[in-house]
């Protein structure tokens, strides 16, 4: 999820333009290569984790799905998956406007019997913008049995995204280009410089598409989910959101509160506040985990050398920093990467080992190799999820167009919870995108049936504090605490306890009568896999750097 700030890393939010020309809301969180798909997890707290295709396997049987135009897959998909398109309005409040836009679909069928079918499971892993189509057929491998049996597993890529219309604010150069400005510099010089970015991403955006700006709202997403819904021929949906996804759910089921059957929101955003005072609860919550993160490698002194107390390794990591701010790795891996690194990589602790390794690479040996291994390249994908992280925040609801406003919030947040904070305070797009024109949707649950709602209680992308509103929004839920965790994305990997929750729901529809808890897993060991290319972690959670994002 994100804020109206810098641009990212996926799952879900934060504000920056600079990652964006830059980065996105800690959410942005999807990879910077399409993940393979993923197993179920191998026991209890098991994680997902990437496989190589099968061999083709026999589709089963689905219902026909009399709105989808079906064609191609992206490459990789599994042949269990089917992919389409529908056309649905640009502005779904004019329905019989011809102007219209592409979204692009896609099917895994339930693996049960007919007489065990339940309908469709709708699934959004967050962003705004991570990827739906190609994705189906792994969600449905990871899925606990008796739900992988009801549904069909139903995925689809935001307006503006992959195989949906598409919208690209930037050329691959200009978005790759880098060291990017140094979101830690408060003078009139730096500050220029970051708000300069944010204009460079934000003209692009106009020219690419200015027509489809002030529609690419969560109102209009929940439009197009709900067309999904009447594409495949059902009157009700079930639903599965992290992060951004927890949002558009509850948006959702706030429009049509009679044609929601069931819904899973994970990681959850807070609905009282989009999008740009979110930022002010991540910068707290990211450098909390943040502190986490060095108590962890302060125990493992010996594999690291970074330090045995939480203030030596942060006092390492902070001339990591510094370091890299005045002279970039190879003229391209400066401070602001190096925030944007760290914060990707703080989104859940099975990633802790691999940031830990890199840094102690860096200030051990003077290798920054492993660092740069851990952001990646830039690519084309990456900047297209950047474009709709950024155009769905600023179309969503109002930000500050005064650069004074964003100057003194990174002096604030970084004075008060350091270069996160004021990474994550940086102005981003909607300084100069501002498409917003109505107010964002008010959530209050009313006619909803039964929903569960998880959420770790240290998440940083998604702090408690924002999962406790959305409770409140929603009567009719449940809350599962996950405590002492702070993974984004709990159901599928979190652990048993929270799996079977997850499953009993869907699968049954059983929640308790109260709000409940399940135990967090235990920590990774410095000898959990740890490669960049697979790491052990939630679909939700981003796998490249970049702004931060629920």
């Amino acid at each position: 999820m994100t804020s109206a700030r810098a641009v990212r890393p996926r799952h879900t939010l934060r504000r920056g333009a600079v990652a964006s020309a830059a980065f996105a809301l800690v959410a942005s969180l999807t990879a910077a290569t399409e993940p393979g798909p993923v197993d179920p997890p191998p026991g209890p707290g098991g994680s997902v984790e990437s496989v190589p295709r099968s061999v083709p396997e026999a589709v089963p049987e689905a219902p026909p799905a009399p709105g989808v135009t079906w064609g191609s897959c992206p490459s990789g998909t599994p042949a269990t998956e089917r992919c389409g398109t529908i056309r649905v309005p640009l502005d779904h409040e004019r329905p019989g406007d011809p102007a219209t836009v592409r979204i692009g679909v896609s099917r895994s069928p339930a693996t049960g019997r007919a007489a065990e079918r339940q309908g469709i499971l709708v699934f959004n892993y967050g962003g705004p913008g991570a990827e739906g189509v190609g994705r189906a057929a792994s969600l449905a491998r990871s899925l606990p049995e008796p739900v992988r049996r009801a549904y069909d597993i139903v995925g689809f890529d935001l307006r503006g995204r992959a195989t949906s219309s598409r919208l690209d604010c930037l050329d691959l150069a200009t978005f790759a280009k880098a060291p990017k400005p140094d979101t830690a510099l408060t003078t009139p010089e730096g500050q220029k410089a970051i708000t300069e970015a944010a204009r460079i991403f934000a003209e692009g955006c106009r020219a690419d598409s200015p027509e489809m700006l002030p529609y690419m709202t969560t109102r209009q997403i929940a439009g197009d989910m709900d067309a999904v819904r009447e594409a495949f021929g059902e009157q009700k949906v079930n639903y599965l959101g992290y992060s951004y996804g927890s949002y558009l759910g509850a948006v959702y089921g706030q429009l049509h509160p009679d044609r929601v059957r069931r819904m899973l929101l994970d990681s959850l955003v807070d609905p009282t506040k989009v999008w740009y005072q979110t930022a002010f609860g991540q910068a707290r919550a990211f450098r909390e985990r943040q502190r986490d993160w060095a108590d962890w490698v302060a125990r493992h002194e010996a594999t690291y050398r970074l330090g045995t107390t939480r203030a030596a390794v942060l006092g390492q990591w902070d001339r990591a920093r510094e370091a890299l701010a005045a002279e970039p790795a190879d003229g391209v891996f400066g401070g602001t990467e190096f925030d944007m690194t760290t914060i990707a990589n703080l989104y859940s602790d099975r990633q802790w080992p691999v940031l830990a390794a890199a840094v102690s690479a860096y200030r051990v040996r003077g290798d920054a190799a492993p660092l740069r291994d851990l952001k990646g390249t830039a690519t084309g994908d990456e900047e297209n999820f950047e474009s709709v992280m950024q155009a769905v925040t600023c179309a969503d609801a109002p930000a500050p167009d005064d650069p004074a406003v964003f100057a003194a919030d990174t002096a604030r947040l970084k004075a008060e919870h350091g270069y996160l904070g004021s990474t994550i305070a940086a102005a981003g797009a909607c300084l100069y995108l501002q498409s917003n024109t109505v107010p964002p949707v008010k959530v209050d649950g009313a006619g909803l049936p039964g929903i569960l709602l998880v959420q770790s209680s240290r998440d940083p992308a998604t702090p408690y504090a924002g999962a406790v509103r959305m409770r409140a929004a929603l009567p009719s839920s449940r809350l599962l605490t996950v405590e002492g965790s702070g993974n984004h994305g709990q159901f599928l990997g979190g652990g048993q306890c929270v799996d079977d929750a997850g499953a009993a729901y869907l699968a049954r529809g059983e929640l308790p009568a109260r709000d409940w808890t399940c135990p967090a897993l235990p920590p990774p060991t410095p000898d959990s896999r740890t490669t960049p290319e697979t790491p052990r972690t939630h679909p939700a959670v981003p796998r490249a750097p970049g702004p931060v994002v629920p």
